[in-house]
């Protein structure tokens, strides 16, 4: 048997498309039903994809919901897992509607597939610490539902729930908008998904009203009605998987700044004070402007304990970084270098105007003290003061200039604060005075 050079060349292209070569068989025994039967083979049905959608939808629920049973205090899986499991068998139910053309399931799917979003939007709330919505979050599928019991609002339906999905869509970007202080990589695939998500459904809205649904019929792929099927499944599985990483990168984030921070008083602890206040020091000297240390010691403050008991020393602690922290500016940094030692750093700040500061930080702690816990304490500190008007000299230098004045404040009869006796740095001009 001869066969054509065009005959060959399709042969040719049934190595890389089975379909093709299918295509080639039929076009041989010129069968016109086995040729249609292909063509609707390479074309996929919209029921298929709503198939395809709540399992995608079901898959991400399953998988959400035991990654909380693995962390229970993580309640953001625990509702997304459940929004999505809601929405997938919301698809379920709108199919069997469809094909036993029950109204009833119809509904209960109209009322499944928003109650997805308003869950996703508790999630959010939850991940920004805000109390949950409950009657919000409610109220969208209970408007449907009730929209159900009206006939005039039958035909209504699909248009209420796309608009109330809608409404929770875009209210979940804005709260995963208003959370970005948080700088976490995570929370913005989360923001973009529920605004195109939204986007997609307002389509969906205009599209029941423009008539392209079909009616009572399924609506086809290729209309606008059908990108929300698309989209939908890019949306579901998407949010299930940044919604695990968002967890996982604020937890990483949380435990890094735990272990930067003082647990007892939540300021800066040693390491972090050390490795911030280095790098503050080198940005002045790069710019040319001065900077000073600050050190203080907590008076008697075994004493404190000794008298008063740990919970009033704790609560001594604590209230000397808050009257610090109150004196302090954004850009100065405080840390916790030892039991009841602290340390600033002040950029911009030559001596004077650091001692300046120290006094008012002894003066508002001595007065902040005199009674705590309804105790009589009467604490005090004392303090030490360094500068580098160059940015020649050293953190360790600073800090041991300061020390330095802070032995001789505790020497000179404690609650006072001290400037450091420095050598003068090398190039620097000899300005600095002293004020009494």
């Amino acid at each position: 048997m001869m066969y054509s050079r065009a005959d060959c060349a399709r042969v040719a292209a049934a190595a890389a498309s089975p379909i093709a070569v299918l295509k080639w068989c039929c076009d041989q025994r010129s069968s016109p039903p086995v040729d249609e039967l292909v063509l609707r083979a390479m074309t996929l049905d919209l029921p298929t994809l709503m198939v395809m959608q709540s399992f995608a939808m079901a898959l991400s629920g399953a998988a959400l919901l035991f990654a909380w049973t693995q962390n229970r205090s993580v309640r953001a899986w625990g509702l997304g897992g459940i929004a999505n499991l809601s929405a997938a068998a919301g698809i379920i139910a709108l199919m069997l509607g469809h094909k036993f053309n029950e109204p009833s399931y119809s509904l209960i799917g109209s009322c499944l597939l928003p109650t997805q979003a308003a869950l996703l939007w508790n999630a959010a709330r939850w991940i920004d610490h805000r109390t949950a919505a409950l009657r919000l979050t409610l109220l969208g599928p209970a408007t449907i539902a009730l929209c159900g019991a009206v006939p005039p609002l039958h035909d209504a339906i699909g248009a209420i729930s796309i608009t109330v999905g809608t409404t929770y869509s875009f209210a979940t970007a804005l709260t995963y908008w208003q959370g970005r202080q948080d700088r976490l990589a995570a929370r913005w695939p989360l923001c973009i998904l529920a605004v195109v998500h939204g986007a997609v459904l307002s389509i969906g809205i205009y599209s029941t009203f423009d008539g392209t649904t079909g009616g009572d019929s399924v609506p086809s792929l290729t209309s606008l009605f059908g990108v929300i099927y698309f989209e939908s499944i890019i949306f579901t599985v998407g949010s299930a998987m940044f919604l695990l990483a968002l967890i996982k990168e604020r937890n990483e984030a949380a435990s890094r700044a735990e272990a930067r921070t003082d647990p007892l008083t939540g300021i800066a602890n040693r390491a972090a004070f050390m490795a911030n206040a280095t790098r503050m020091l080198q940005r002045c000297k790069q710019d040319g402007t001065p900077a000073s240390i600050l050190m203080f010691d907590l008076d008697h403050f075994k004493s404190v304990n000794d008298r008063h008991g740990h919970r009033v020393g704790d609560a001594v602690l604590k209230m000397f970084c808050e009257t610090t922290a109150a004196t302090l500016r954004p850009t100065d940094l405080f840390g916790r270098i030892g039991g009841e030692e602290f340390a600033v750093v002040l950029p911009g700040s030559g001596i004077e105007a650091a001692h300046a500061r120290a006094e008012r930080i002894r003066i508002s702690f001595a007065d902040a003290c005199r009674f705590v816990a309804n105790r009589q304490v009467n604490a005090t500190v004392s303090g030490g003061v360094a500068a580098s008007n160059s940015g020649e000299q050293t953190l360790d230098e600073l800090l041991e200039y300061s020390d330095r004045a802070l032995y001789d404040a505790k020497a000179d009869g404690r609650n006072r604060t001290k400037r450091a006796d420095q050598p003068a740095e090398p190039g620097a001009p000899s300005n600095v005075f002293r004020v009494a």
